[in-house]
């Protein structure tokens, strides 16, 4: 498992497409703070829009706390990742050659999971060290709010498991399907379709399933009738659930 690991990482890290996602991410972060700009993709909330309202300057904290309503655009940037690490394999039929050689299913979904997970872990790091970063070069490092790290890291990690959900789903789908089409439709269609149920039905637990929505947020503390916890527990047992499943149908697959 571990020399899987490695050699899926030496093909990432020497291909063209990796390097092309990260110079976007870079001129993203770069234009949004030279031009002073915010959005979301979807259907933006109050909340969403009163957050972005806060910040008047565009110093390193504030920055901040505007790329945070901002972080669902990762999950773009993430969708070439999943193709390059997981997809070609499943498109080409090269992971015969790693079960070929005595790699069980299992340890070739953890490692390409394992991979998956620390990539784009990465990613969240980048995005928001570059914002940090480049806003303190344009704007200066400006006032640190209260309790601004603890928040930050809060923020991070209820981001990151949302778009952990996100993602599983999308394995599932791609792991189903063979198809990376369908894996990148589903992942880029569910935010939308939580939106529109939401929307009919205004159902409170909807909100809970709503990955997108929760990564723009995520540094909100009081946002009225919605607990962090509950959205973290429901979004842990998406991750659970996707992931049992995604390995039942790979184990039993004919391949």
């Amino acid at each position: 498992m571990i020399n899987a690991i490695r050699a899926d990482l030496y093909r990432l890290f020497h291909t063209k497409g990796f390097y092309i996602t990260q110079v976007l991410l870079i001129l993203f972060v770069v234009i949004s703070i030279l031009a002073q700009a915010t959005g979301t993709v979807g259907v933006q909330s109050d909340e969403t829009t009163e957050l972005q309202s806060l910040v008047n300057h565009w110093d390193s904290y504030r920055t901040f706390i505007a790329f945070s309503s901002m972080a669902s655009f990762l999950v773009y940037f993430c969708l070439p990742l999943l193709v390059m690490i997981v997809g070609y394999d499943f498109v080409h039929q090269s992971y015969k050659n790693q079960l070929a050689s005595g790699v069980s299913r299992f340890q070739y979904l953890g490692s390409k999971y394992v991979i998956f997970s620390v990539v784009a872990a990465l990613q969240f790091i980048f995005y928001y060290t570059s914002a940090f970063f480049t806003a303190a070069a344009a704007n200066g490092i400006g006032s640190m709010p209260d309790h601004f790290w603890v928040n930050a890291l809060q923020t991070i990690g209820i981001q990151f498991i949302a778009f952990q959900s996100l993602f599983m789903i999308g394995l599932c789908i791609l792991v189903i399907t063979f198809s990376n089409i369908s894996s990148i439709i589903s992942i880029i269609i569910i935010p939308l379709v939580m939106n529109v149920l939401y929307a009919v039905f205004n159902r409170q637990w909807l909100t809970y399933f709503d990955f997108q929505t929760g990564i723009n947020q995520a540094w909100l503390r009081d946002i009225p009738d919605f607990s962090w916890f509950t959205f973290l527990i429901c979004n842990i047992a998406v991750i659970l659930i996707m992931a049992v499943t995604t390995h039942q149908v790979f184990r039993y697959k004919n391949l």
